[in-house]
């Protein structure tokens, strides 16, 4: 192989390369106008637990609206004492539960009022699971939607169950609106 043709391989590798890695930039969906003095937070980015994200949560293509959402802790929960009332099936009895509190401001245009955040847990396997769905009252982590009103400039505090796997531990909550590698990551752990 001739060094011209050797270098001209390894440039296209290196262009390659670096057209995979996007570069970090704000998610809005085509004809979303960014409230004034509202500021999207970079797709991709991580953040530490209690610094705010915004981004653009857009309901099917009927409504959308920046949206500042705030993980403020994550906790371990008890499985035996937590859910003594719940008939668990026996591949959950193994779970570890996970509660992820977050504080949520909607900063417009539209409501978003009972909808469910696009919020999902990853682990250190790198598998994302989405919140557990709990019928009734649950003490320990009231509150996993939006309130039936939550128009602009709304605030709300909310709590999401994750029931994690025997053998998966929490990498970071991700709260996606798009694609998944667009999501915020809140790093839970550094491994």
């Amino acid at each position: 192989m001739s060094v011209a043709l050797m270098l001209g391989w390894v440039a296209m590798l290196g262009l390659a390369a670096c057209q995979s890695e996007p570069e970090p930039r704000p998610v809005v969906p085509d004809g979303f106008d960014v409230p004034k003095g509202v500021q999207i937070t970079d797709g991709g980015s991580k953040r530490k637990i209690g610094k705010p994200a915004t981004v653009v949560y857009e309901i099917e293509q009927r409504a959308a609206s920046a949206v500042t959402v705030t993980v403020t802790r994550v906790e371990r929960g008890d499985l035996e004492r937590d859910f003594e009332f719940f008939n668990l099936p026996e591949e959950v009895k193994s779970s570890t539960p996970l509660y992820v509190h977050l504080s949520v401001r909607n900063d417009g245009p539209s409501g978003l009022g009972g909808v469910a955040l696009p919020v999902l847990l990853r682990t250190t396997k790198d598998r994302v699971f989405p919140p557990n769905d709990l019928v009734g009252d649950f003490r320990p982590c009231p509150n996993p939607a939006l309130p039936a009103s939550f128009l602009a400039g709304s605030t709300a505090d909310l709590c999401l169950v994750f029931l994690l796997p025997k053998g998966h531990e929490a990498k970071s909550v991700d709260v996606q609106t798009g694609e998944p590698q667009d999501a915020i990551h809140y790093v839970v752990s550094e491994t």
